[in-house]
């Protein structure tokens, strides 16, 4: 932004001294003209002095009882103090900022300023008027006695338009996709908003993406690979990598390859695909940048470059905007028909074709569910597709609205991701939880496989011990014999 349009003899205020901007990813290129004529401010009122902060108000002549600001009950005990009232409008949710200004030792100052600036939002007492006209906030007939400072909308002029009023000094409804924040009024300076794209920003955006999607084909391509798992120092036949025959793994790789590789047949030529735009492939479906190729895209037209990446939607009919779109929903032109409004302004029946002219009338054939204003696609390519139709009461059919639906890569690459990593119903969510299973199964079948180890190493210990019993035994029948025939021996 610059400051221009400065009258002789006048000397203007810095571009951030007067306004501070936030631009928005659907802000529209151009330059505007600001001149802030007011600032919006809140009501500030105060109370008479007090003489003491901690001393209780009905010894201050203040008496207990109700009284309600901005709509809320505001409650006064015979015990409270200064302090005490204060926290109490402070916590009363009346969006008002009670504070005490203490001029001197026995000089004090209720303060109230509304939390909300605008001429409309005043400060307001109802019901009894017996507190705050003792207090000095109000006259007797419950007016504001002391008014600090008014309560005003601010007025700024934008290309060329004057007079523009807002309640707030954050305006965010005057130029799509930009927020002015006012900071300061200065009806003799011009302020100069040029709005363009960043292109140093989007190239390292471009150079993130690449950097990120090799990551990942790297990674893909380390779980497929051979690997001395065993770390015996060789590869053997059977140590493939972790996800070699992983059918999911494999699907997945052939999306992003098939993905990288798409061509956008609606965009310009020179940015229909992202070799196109200087985003090179490999043959191993990995990404490098051709800065020569991406600079000059980016320079030459930018828009195209953002509707290559990102999702596009336009309507014949200003009247139907689209809101929604689902995973399922397809690139194309669709021809939505509606069979009129309601009394109420609903839309009575609707379907949609692939071809002008074929759903004249709009009846309802299933293609299209409708609640209310709010249309959903239902079957074909157009599934899930979601739009509003803002058409007046009692309209009769409405045909042939063209609606164009472009998907970017980049929103591409978001559904199929998406599609993975959802937490509980994803691909992958979907993978964990079935080798948790296998794994739990696993350990069931381990488990009893150690169990009968247990039994069968218990029963062969008992047979072991019954075995050297009997070998005792007859150990001990050869000694008697051994005996006995060496003592008929020894007798002969």
């Amino acid at each position: 932004a610059a400051i221009v349009g400065a009258p002789p003899g006048h000397v203007p205020s810095s571009t951030n001294s007067l306004l501070l901007t936030s631009i928005g990813a659907n802000a529209q290129n151009g330059t505007h003209t600001v001149t802030i004529q007011q600032l919006a401010t809140a009501q500030q009122i105060r109370a008479d002095a007090l003489t003491s902060t901690t001393s209780t108000l009905d010894s201050l002549g203040i008496p207990a009882g109700n009284f309600v600001l901005n709509g809320k009950t505001i409650t006064v005990s015979a015990t409270d103090t200064l302090q005490d009232l204060r926290a109490n409008i402070n916590a009363a949710g009346a969006n008002v900022n009670a504070s005490i200004v203490s001029a001197g030792a026995t000089t004090h100052y209720l303060v109230l300023t509304s939390s909300l600036t605008g001429s409309a939002n005043t400060l307001t007492f109802s019901g009894s008027n017996t507190i705050p006209a003792a207090l000095g906030l109000t006259t007797g007939g419950g007016l504001v006695k002391t008014q600090l400072t008014a309560a005003q909308n601010a007025v700024l002029d934008v290309n060329g338009i004057t007079g523009i009023t807002r309640s707030s000094n954050a305006v965010d409804d005057v130029l799509t996709g930009v927020t002015l924040n006012l900071l300061k009024s200065e009806p003799n300076t011009v302020a100069t908003l040029k709005i363009e794209p960043d292109l140093n920003a989007i190239k390292t955006a471009l150079g993130d993406f690449v950097e990120s999607y090799n990551e990942l084909r790297s990674f893909f391509t380390e779980q497929r690979t051979p690997s001395d798992r065993n770390n015996d120092g060789r590869i053997g036949d059977n140590e493939v990598g972790p996800l070699a025959y992983d059918q999911r793994l494999r699907d997945i790789t052939n999306r992003l390859s098939q993905m990288v590789s798409t061509s956008v047949g609606s965009n310009a030529d020179g940015f229909r695909s992202l070799s196109q735009l200087g985003i090179e492939v490999d043959s191993a479906f990995r990404l490098s940048i051709n800065d020569a190729t991406l600079d000059n895209r980016l320079l030459s037209n930018v828009g195209e470059v953002r509707k290559l990446f990102g999702f596009q939607a336009t309507s014949s009919d200003s009247r139907l905007t689209i809101t929604s779109r689902t995973s399922a929903t397809q690139s194309g032109t669709y021809y939505i028909n509606l069979g009129g409004t309601d009394g109420s302004g609903n839309v009575i029946s609707a379907n949609v074709r692939a071809t002008a002219g074929t759903g004249t009338g709009g009846a309802a054939d299933g293609s299209v569910t409708v609640s209310g204003s709010l249309l959903t696609g239902a079957t074909g390519n157009s599934t899930g597709l979601g739009a509003f139709f803002g058409g007046t009461a009692g309209l009769g059919p409405v045909n042939d609205i063209a609606v164009t639906i472009t998907r970017g890569l980049a929103d591409q690459f978001y559904d199929a991701l998406q599609e993975q990593s959802k937490p509980s119903s994803g691909g992958l969510a979907t993978a964990i939880t079935e080798l948790q299973l296998q794994n739990n199964d696993y350990s069931t079948r381990v488990a009893g496989i150690d169990s009968r180890i247990v039994t069968v190493r218990a029963n062969l210990e008992a047979r072991f011990v019954r075995m050297e019993t009997a070998l005792a035994q007859l150990e001990t029948l050869r000694t008697t014999i051994q005996s006995f025939i060496d003592s008929n021996n020894s007798s002969n």
